[in-house]
């Protein structure tokens, strides 16, 4: 496998080179770019079709048709997971069995979030208001292009827009959205108002979520699992010409909650600048950003009087800038969409009393990019280079940190259109994840953290190689007029090399032996199915989710983060109808997830454990007018008891039986 991305480095090499010279033959049409590009991201990156993606709206967000949280939502997409602390209000997103310091970039609106914590738990959350967010795009596999740092994919949570808000022709205009929780007594609300006036813009947002520990399946409160969020957004944009934008946006996320044993109280502030190109040419289509992501969080109180990290204080800041191009052009028979940028950022870590967690140190990555799409007639190519250096550097308790390293990330994949609804592919991949702050330095900074906790200054970055199989569908008319197929059936195998785990008796370059974050010799594989259907009929629309997933990582070790296997199969349906002219609708979900790969606390031995669970979930909304909602859900309909999989803790059962009410208005 090494040799052959050897090979398949020096052949995109060359495919990305090619598209350096065709400037006179560019294109001004494009009808032929719905092929490939079938939207945008909020920063601007062109979302490809080839692309293991699934792009969450707002509509699969709130209302009726919507889980009961984000972390459920997440939950019920193929191949994607959550760490789940139920006092915790962060997300930590697991894609294929990998989770925890960065093996899922995640950001959000482009920005990267790397806050990370050593301890009884995910090693690594994003912190956004549910209320705030318009969409979520979710990428399976290494990407090659902007935000392309983890090894199994990425997640973007992505804010809200003035078109969300505003109506077509508005000048002005505004958004509530209000909820309310039967069980825990929980009541969230937002409020967003937007305006244009000539060449400027602007949007705010306000939200709040409050309530009570919720009881599970049996009416046992799940105690320390109230609900207590506030947040703020601000979008501001100036058209300097017809051709070039401005933009800025801030965002305020603050919450007190209790985990890892402690009452905690965090901000998360994101705030960045944009600047857009857009002359009107094929081959230029240029984004810039600048940004910077304040992530803080004190220790206020323990659950026992002899709690001795009171008066902890952990923060992250990352600083950053992206540059992305987009071009589409025309060769022969052949259309090309070439995406190439390059992306540069910092970690600089601060606070006090860290324990095993550092608070000083800094970590540098910068990466050039280059994502090309090709179409003839029923071939489609895509081929992708990322290139990529790190360098972390810090003091420890017994010397200096200093890491450097690199890597020539590449990405093909070739899709054939076998007929007009069926496109077979196949995806070979390679990418590197770099070694985190937290991992190098665990121990703390100097003059030193938690006893028997140490560095390792020699600590490698993960590599991973990957193979993907497998086709999409797009069939309309399957069995009747009218109705369509869309979906991915997909198989994946996953190689590891340097796969980094904890290991409890570890001598380092040092001379100290201790517990530590280690590669694991060799290669590790994983493996899996990913089935992802939706059929629509003007009767009723079915949505299906499966995950069939064959692990043989080796675990993590639940203390020194959390466990990170999936379960071995995960499936979701949906089915809902409209009534009343298509006003009303109503449908269930049912969700199972099987038993899998576990490992218990302080140990890194992994066994069969067959504690499976069945959810079911009710719901109906009705459209007042256009631009007003009202909805009624209930989730996990017949209680059913049970700790949700890769639970922070497996005594902590989910929510029972909840009613949900609520609105949304526009206006």
């Amino acid at each position: 496998m090494r040799r052959l991305s050897r090979h398949f480095a020096a052949f995109l090499l060359c495919s990305t080179a090619l598209s350096l010279p065709l400037a006179a033959e560019e294109t001004d049409g494009s009808l032929w770019l719905g092929q490939i590009v079938i939207g945008y991201a909020e920063d601007g990156t062109p979302i490809l079709a080839g692309e293991n993606a699934t792009h969450l709206t707002g509509d699969d967000l709130r209302g009726a048709t919507s889980t009961s949280d984000v972390d459920g939502l997440l939950r019920v997409q193929t191949s994607v997971f959550t760490q789940k602390d139920p006092g915790n209000p962060g997300v930590s997103v697991n894609i294929r069995g990998f989770e925890g310091s960065g093996r899922v970039a995640m950001s959000v609106d482009g920005v990267p979030q790397t806050y990370r914590l050593t301890g009884h738990a995910a090693q690594g959350y994003v912190f956004v208001d549910e209320n705030l967010l318009s969409g979520i795009d979710i990428t399976r596999g290494p990407v090659t292009g902007l935000g392309g740092s983890g090894i199994a994919g990425s997640v973007n949570f992505r804010t809200l827009e003035l078109g969300d808000v505003l109506k077509d022709g508005q000048t002005q205009g505004g958004l509530v959205r209000l909820d309310h929780a039967s069980n825990g007594d929980t009541s969230s609300g937002m409020a967003a108002a937007a305006m244009k006036a000539g060449r400027f813009d602007a949007l705010a947002a306000i939200s709040r979520h409050s309530g009570d520990s919720y009881a599970d399946g049996d009416g046992v409160e799940v105690p320390d699992t109230d609900t207590d969020i506030s947040s703020a957004l601000v979008k501001l944009g100036y058209d300097l010409t017809e051709t070039q934008r401005l933009t800025f946006s801030l965002m305020r996320y603050e919450t007190d909650f209790f985990a890892t044993s402690y009452f905690q109280h965090l901000t998360n502030d994101v705030a960045k600048i944009g600047y857009h190109y857009d002359p009107g040419s094929s081959l230029i289509d240029l984004r810039v950003n600048a940004y910077l992501a304040t992530t803080e969080t004190d220790w206020l109180r323990g659950s026992s009087p002899f709690a001795s990290a009171v008066g902890r204080n952990m923060s992250t800041e990352t600083r950053g800038l992206d540059v992305t191009n987009t071009s589409e052009l025309r060769f022969g028979g052949w259309q090309l969409t070439s995406v190439n940028g390059i992306e540069a950022s910092q970690d600089n870590l601060g606070g006090s009393k860290g324990g095993v967690n550092p608070t000083t140190g800094k970590a540098r990555r910068l990466s050039a990019f280059s994502e090309n799409v090709f179409v003839q007639g029923k071939w489609e190519i895509t081929a992708g280079l990322r290139a990529n250096s790190y360098r972390l550097d810090g003091e420890a308790s017994k010397g200096t940190i200093d890491i450097k390293n690199s890597s020539l990330d590449p990405k093909l994949t070739l899709a054939y259109q076998a007929t007009d609804w069926v496109q077979p592919y196949v995806t070979l991949s390679r990418a590197m994840r770099s070694p985190t702050l937290q991992e190098t330095m665990l121990g703390g900074s100097h003059p030193g953290g938690g006893v028997g906790m140490i560095a390792n200054p020699r600590l490698e970055a993960e590599t991973e190689e990957g193979v993907e199989l497998g086709f999409t569908l797009d069939r309309a008319g399957l069995f009747a007029a009218g109705d369509r197929l869309t979906g991915r059936v997909n198989y994946y195998n996953m190689e590891v090399e340097n796969y980094i785990v904890s290991s409890m008796a570890f001598t380092n370059a040092f001379g100290q032996t201790g517990a530590a974050f280690v590669n694991v010799p060799g290669r590790t594989k994983t493996e899996g199915v990913e089935i992802e259907l939706d059929y629509d009929h003007r009767a009723f629309d079915l949505g299906l989710s499966y995950t069939h997933n064959s692990s043989h990582l080796p675990s993590q070790t639940p203390g020194l983060g959390a466990g990170q296997y999936l379960p071995d199969d995960t499936v979701s349906v949906r089915l809902s109808r409209d009534f009343m002219a298509d006003r009303l609708t109503v449908g269930a979900q049912y969700t199972h997830v099987s038993g899998g790969l576990f490992t218990d606390a302080y140990t890194s031995t992994p066994y069969q454990k067959d504690d499976s669970y069945e959810l079911v979930d009710l719901f109906a909304s009705y459209d007042v007018t256009e631009d007003a909602v009202i909805y009624a859900k209930v989730t996990n309909l017949f209680d059913e008891v049970y700790a949700p999989w890769l639970s922070a803790s497996a005594t902590e059962n989910g929510r029972g039986r909840t009613l949900h009410v609520g609105t949304s208005i526009r206006f």
